[in-house]
């Protein structure tokens, strides 16, 4: 083995989540990055950094249906100096080994490397991130030292002594076993609901729903939808007065929830978002906000609502001058409104609003991710238990509805990691919705919360009191909408599930062909998406797990009510 010595001077541990501060933080904080081991035979180094975040768990599986943790997905990204240009290049994605023996697992942890299991690792999305977890069975906070990536910078073209920047990202994921679960609740609701095509009640997805489906349907888009057994096609005939005889058949490999993947265990936050945008070129960052960014001075400050000021808490800002015309923007938070960025009640972990299904398309595909399908959705809510009529995402019908002007949800430590529901309900689902929020109360929270904040709130940490999905996921339940793949039309059943490289169009876009929306090079449109969930402006049936009143509705709009949350295949 030849050791050189690159010079690679600048090692950035980014703290990328939600932050770890606080008693009851939900986030994750990556540190003490720097890169040691080079093997100028095989052109790799090893990046070193620490990671620790709140509330982890690792449930063994027996049977493995039962198996279900938390884990970190951990990628990185590079940029090389040079002296030619006196520059630096645009961050680019580093390219991991596949070989889960080559990563260096802390004490009481694993490491696996995040590949398709269709590709046998050997795909375009392979290499881009690893998951980390328990090794064992635990519950609580972890803090793990000296975790290690390796890294084949040969097949990034970096040089052996090259100059070289790098950045650690770390984001927190839930795993959602391989089980049969169910599609809608037997509700009896047909405006909204998945029902069997006979009897009208939930559909089980079993293992035959894992190989090629067959899906009668045509053009046109379908939130009301039938579906039959396996056996006979997943037949969407809508009772709404919309009917299909025949056409595009749901995509072999579109991933119907069976077989097991990763989601993310919140939305991404507006910290998140603002990494984001600090690792793309001007050109792309113009594309992934609404504010006019091209000369020194934004034309809106709150650049993802277009506003002068926050606006239903998007506090997601620009310097309001002296950021150029070719450099890359810094963005920040400014949730108090007062200039300074980042600052601890800035509300860097408040849920980002304000995404378009394009904002999304481009966040996962730059982490190594892919969007979220209608159906993982139900999965990551349900489980595998048998359906409660119009549940909700803690597994039962109850949730807080205030009555009274002053009864609504009051903040505490509002902006900051802490930030805490003061009265969250007792002994009932918590959720944040149109009856909880700013309309007709005293309390004036006009906006999404930060992540997991019933989970922070809840003085008995059960599902309904800190709104938890059957596994662990947080907010699946209001707040923001979710961004989904729909399977009511034609664009979003084309889907096979493939993953982002890390790497974006010239102009900020995805570039998966697969993917709703993708069109001329990039996903540059909403066709083929939907939204599940609900959100803090929306009346509790939308917050139902099984509600698809809008899951076929392609909106390529920022809203205050739209979030985003990816998913990754389990390796």
């Amino acid at each position: 083995m030849v050791l050189r010595a690159m010079r690679i001077l600048v090692f950035l541990g980014l703290a990328f989540g939600f932050g770890a501060g606080g008693a009851w933080a939900s986030g994750i904080a990556v540190s003490n990055v720097f890169v040691t081991g080079q093997n100028a035979s095989s052109r790799t180094w090893d990046i070193q950094f620490d990671a620790a975040w709140d509330h982890s768990w690792f449930i063994a599986g027996a049977p493995a249906a039962n198996a279900n943790w938390d884990a970190a997905w951990v990628f990185a990204k590079f940029t090389v100096y040079s002296t030619a240009t006196s520059s630096w290049s645009a961050w680019a994605h580093c390219t991991l080994s596949k070989t889960n023996a080559d990563h260096t697992a802390p004490s009481g942890a694993q490491v696996k490397a995040g590949c398709s299991p269709s590709a046998a690792c050997g795909g375009a999305d392979a290499g881009k991130g690893i998951f980390l977890y328990r090794a064992a069975a635990g519950t609580g906070s972890v803090d793990w030292q000296r975790a290690r990536l390796r890294w084949l910078y040969g097949a990034d073209g970096v040089g052996d002594n090259d100059r070289v920047r790098v950045k650690v990202f770390g984001i927190e994921m839930v795993y959602i076993p391989t089980a049969s679960f169910y599609i809608g609740d037997g509700s009896g609701n047909p405006a909204a609901h998945f029902q069997a095509a006979s009897g009208g009640g939930a559909v089980q997805i079993s293992s035959g729903w894992s190989a090629a489906v067959n899906a009668s349907a045509a053009g046109g888009n379908d939130d009301d939808a039938q579906v039959q057994a396996p056996g006979a096609g997943l037949s969407l005939s809508g009772t709404g007065g919309i009917k299909y005889a025949g056409g595009s058949n749901l995509n072999a490999a579109f991933p119907v929830g069976y077989n097991a993947f990763y989601v993310m265990k919140y939305d991404v936050s507006q910290r998140q978002y603002a990494d984001f945008l600090n690792a793309l070129t001007r050109a792309q960052q113009a594309a992934r906000v609404a504010a006019d960014i091209s000369g020194s001075a934004p034309d809106a400050r709150y650049v993802m609502s277009g506003a002068s000021l926050v606006v239903n808490r998007d506090g997601l800002a620009a310097p309001a001058s002296g950021n150029g015309t070719t450099a890359p923007v810094v963005f920040g938070c400014d949730l108090n409104q007062n200039g300074v960025l980042d600052e601890a009640a800035d509300g860097g972990w408040v849920s980002a609003n304000d995404i378009s299904w394009m904002d999304q398309a481009a966040y996962a595909a730059w982490a190594g991710l892919r969007p979220l399908t209608e159906l993982e959705f139900e999965k990551a809510a349900r489980g595998p238990s048998t359906p409660v009529a119009d549940e909700y995402a803690w597994g039962d019908t109850g949730v807080y509805n205030v009555t009274g002007a002053s009864a609504d949800y009051a903040p505490g430590s509002s902006g900051t990691a802490a930030e805490a529901v003061a009265n969250p309900a007792a002994g009932t689902g918590n959720a944040a919705y149109y009856t909880t929020m700013c309309y007709g109360g005293a309390n004036n929270v006009c906006g999404p919360w930060r992540n997991g904040v019933f989970a922070a709130s809840a003085a008995t940490k059960n599902r309904q009191e800190t709104g938890g999905s059957y596994y662990g996921v947080m907010d699946l339940s209001g707040n923001l909408w979710k961004h989904t793949v729909t399977v009511g039309n034609a664009a979003g059943r084309a889907f096979t599930g493939t993953h982002g490289s890390g790497a974006l169009s010239a102009t900020g876009s995805a570039v998966q062909a697969d993917w709703p929306g993708f069109s001329g090079g990039g996903v540059t449109a909403a066709d083929g998406s939907g939204f599940r969930g609900g959100a803090w402006l929306s009346q509790a049936a939308s917050l139902r797990v099984s509600d698809r009143g809008f899951a076929a509705v392609a909106s390529a709009l920022r809203t205050y009510v739209y979030g985003a949350r990816a998913a990754h295949t389990a390796p």
